[in-house]
This record gives structure tokens, C-alpha cells and sequence, in this order.
């Protein structure tokens, strides 16, 4: 229950780096400088704590695994690691899971980096004062529609993945400690929820006011 805990708070870091990015509730300025801090020191302790207990909590619903644990051994960015499953049926969709990822591991990567990218091109100028034809909010909703078109696929596809045979050594784009902190599970829905509720925010911010505009 406490690991459990732990890997909760351990991960708050990520929604609160979300909500800098597109809330900018710090100003144009400090918001993104704080949330470039909490990314480039997340791994520093929460890499840690993934790998302590990747053998005594299941990666794909994040519950404490028996004694004769099942293991799954996964090839991140940064090497080969090995990481616990609670039971054969977890494994089974633990494996399809992961083997889906290393099929569209380009997509995702394209999808990621590029809304990232976009991100900073965008919103570097208006931070240092520039005139740019791009507001605040349709920066963020252009990052969020980015966002929300990579994710979806992979929470709504690849935890649902019946084809194909399931690599025994699957290769990610993503490094995985941070989906243990709470479970795999725990992510395809966060994938699932904010990404719906991402994508019709930031297709809206895009593209509804302009067409409230033509209609007045």
C-alpha cells in the first residue's frame, strides 16, 4: 500500500507539468521554466523508485506480485530492464501491450517530439515579448490536439492488441518507469480520458471561436 502510494505522488509531477504547459497558471514566462525544471528532474528520483520495486509490483495493474512472480523483460531508451507481473492473464495483456508499442513505435515518437516541438517554435517568441498571430491558448491547444491524436491510439489500441505474436523482448519509444509508478493500466486510462477531453479542448480553442466569430 505504501509503494503503491508512493508511486502515486511520484507521479503527480507529470499532470502538474501538463497543467504549466496549457494553463500557464505561473505566467507566460515562469510556467514553462518550471515545468522544463520538473521534466529534467523527474527521472532522477522517479527512475529510482520504478526500478526498486520492479520486481515486487506488477507493471501492468501496479499491485504488490506474489512470490512466484511472472517476469517481463522490456528494452527502454536507455537499456534492457525487467519488470514484475501479478499473474499469467497481466503477462499475456502486458505483452500485447508492449509488442504494439514497439509496431508504432515511430508514430509515437513523431507524435510526441513533434507537438513538443511545435510547442517551443510557437510559444519561444510571444515568451520573450515577440508579436506573434498565435495566442497563449491556441499554442496549448495546438500542443494538446498533438498530444491527443498519439495517445489515444495507444490507449484505446494498444490495450486492446490481439494480433500479432507478442515480442519477448519488446523494444519501446518511452521509458516504462513511467507507467509502473501506477500501473500500465493506470496510464491507458489517463491516455483514454485526458486525451478525449484534450482533443475536443483543443479543437474547440482551434477552431470554435473562429466559427462563433463568422457567425456574428
Amino acid at each position: 500500500m505504501q509503494d503503491r502510494l508512493a508511486g502515486i505522488l511520484l507521479f503527480l509531477p507529470v499532470p502538474v507539468v501538463l497543467t504549466l504547459l496549457t494553463r500557464f497558471p505561473l505566467g507566460l514566462l515562469w510556467s514553462p521554466l518550471l515545468a522544463a525544471a520538473l521534466i529534467l528532474t523527474h527521472r532522477l528520483y522517479a527512475r529510482p523508485f520504478a526500478l526498486k520495486n520492479a520486481r515486487r509490483r506488477c507493471l501492468w495493474c501496479g499491485a504488490p506480485v506474489p512470490t512466484a512472480q511472472l517476469l517481463q523483460q522490456v528494452m527502454e531508451p536507455s537499456g534492457e530492464t525487467t519488470w514484475a507481473v501479478c499473474g499469467s492473464e497481466h503477462a499475456h495483456r502486458l505483452a500485447l501491450f508492449l509488442s504494439w508499442l514497439q509496431r508504432h513505435s515511430p508514430p509515437i515518437r513523431i507524435g510526441i517530439l513533434g507537438s513538443l516541438i511545435l510547442y517551443l517554435v510557437l510559444f519561444l517568441p510571444l515568451a520573450l515579448g515577440y508579436a506573434t498571430p498565435w495566442s497563449p491558448p491556441q499554442i496549448a491547444a495546438a500542443f494538446q490536439v498533438g498530444v491527443a491524436i498519439t495517445v489515444l491510439p495507444v490507449g484505446w489500441l494498444a490495450a486492446r492488441s490481439r494480433g500479432g505474436a507478442p515480442q519477448a523482448v519488446p523494444r519501446v519509444p518511452f521509458p516504462i518507469h513511467i507507467q509502473a509508478l501506477i500501473g500500465t493500466l493506470g496510464v491507458v486510462w489517463l491516455f483514454r480520458l485526458v486525451g478525449l477531453t484534450w482533443l475536443f479542448i483543443g479543437v474547440w480553442r482551434l477552431t470554435g471561436a473562429a466559427m462563433l466569430n463568422t457567425f456574428r
